[in-house]
């Protein structure tokens, strides 16, 4: 009998000690999976420096509850369709460009407009993680997931074979601007066409377009510097991106996982890819500058023409949205006043 009473006991204890035991050792062996899908190469820098430091981050931080399944090159969803795939469940994580989703996302869309003034990713980023939480109207446009973070690139650049150093050489100059970023090179006098960005460096080879606008980390991603030789520095566009997770795997974690994928996100995300955009259009402009390209700085008064020639398309932005009920003029105004101050405080990569 003392023998069973024993067992029992000995029994009882180690139940007691397994429930007593840090959740995360009980769980280590079966760690939550999660799937996280982007449209970048695995070479890519966006791919190194942001996206396989932020798992890590995760992964970290969670004490190996959690682990991180990275996707590279639309492996599971196409650009355009990521945000459904993570909607719908079939992937937990996604991280795709907002203007592939022209109509979708109708606030976001501000962050193509001309001339709103970020002179860098980080500024750019920052403002726009404030404005997500200063505008319910732009929450609301992804309510369907969890938003982890909205980012911005680095500021767009015209580059060309050649020179585009006063607004009447942009006249007729046929230019690959993909979207609405159409309307800025018409508006400047150029002739916009619309094609994918891998399409840019045949496209220039061969004659067909004399130009492209993208932010200077394209040089090393595009290989700009053997199809262009001029740069135009007027900091003319740039343009959103997101980060959003399913809501119903958001919700099924544990609280503190939860914690966890909050701390690493927000903020957080969006200087982490800040900071990586900015160091990456600092070193595709060096290796434009290296290769011979012209590097041309608009001056304060031709920039002021420029902007003059683009801010009917702001204006008609503006008038269209608050047709429709939304903030527009308070939404542009509080996008400039912040990336104003961000500019402020974080200055530029060209500083």
């Amino acid at each position: 009998m003392k023998k069973i009473l024993f067992f029992v006991l000995g029994a009882f204890v180690l139940a007691s000690a397994f429930l007593l035991m840090p959740i995360s050792l009980v769980q280590a062996e079966k760690p939550i999976v999660l799937s996280f899908n982007h449209l970048f190469p695995e070479i890519a820098w966006v791919h190194t420096n942001v996206v396989v430091p932020w798992k890590k981050m995760v992964e970290e931080k969670s004490q190996g509850r959690v682990k991180i399944n990275i996707y590279p090159a639309c492996a599971l969803a196409k650009p355009g369709s990521m945000y459904d795939a993570v909607k719908a469940g079939t992937i937990d994580i996604c991280l795709d460009p907002g203007p592939y989703y022209i109509g979708r996302f109708p606030l976001s869309e501000a962050s193509q407009l001309p001339f709103l003034g970020a002179r860098s990713s980080w500024a750019a980023s920052r403002a726009w993680m404030d404005l997500y939480e200063e505008f319910p109207e732009l929450k609301k446009e992804y309510e369907d997931t969890h938003l982890l973070w909205l980012f911005s690139q680095g500021p767009g650049q015209i580059f060309s074979r050649k020179p585009v150093r006063a607004l009447e050489d942009m006249k007729g100059l046929i230019t690959r601007a993909p979207g609405d970023l159409g309307k800025i090179v018409k508006a400047l006098g150029g002739s916009p066409v619309s094609m994918p960005a891998s399409e840019s460096y045949l496209a220039l080879s061969k004659g067909v377009v004399d130009a492209t606008i993208f932010p200077c980390e394209a040089v090393q991603t595009w290989k700009l510097q053997e199809v262009t030789k001029y740069i135009t520095m007027g900091d003319f566009y740039v343009q959103w991106f997101w980060v959003a997770m399913n809501k119903n795997k958001y919700n099924s974690l544990p609280k503190d996982v939860q914690k966890v994928i909050d701390e690493c996100s927000g903020i957080t995300g969006a200087d982490l890819l800040g900071k990586a955009w900015n160091e990456a259009d600092k070193a595709g402009f060096e290796l434009a500058k290296k290769e011979g390209m012209e590097v041309i700085n608009l001056t304060p008064e031709e920039t002021e023409r420029w902007e003059k020639q683009c801010e009917p398309i702001t204006q008609a932005w503006i008038k269209n949205m608050e047709s429709k009920g939304y903030p527009g003029g308070r939404f542009v105004e509080a996008a400039r006043r912040l990336i104003r101050n961000y500019n402020k405080e974080f200055g530029s990569w060209r500083d």
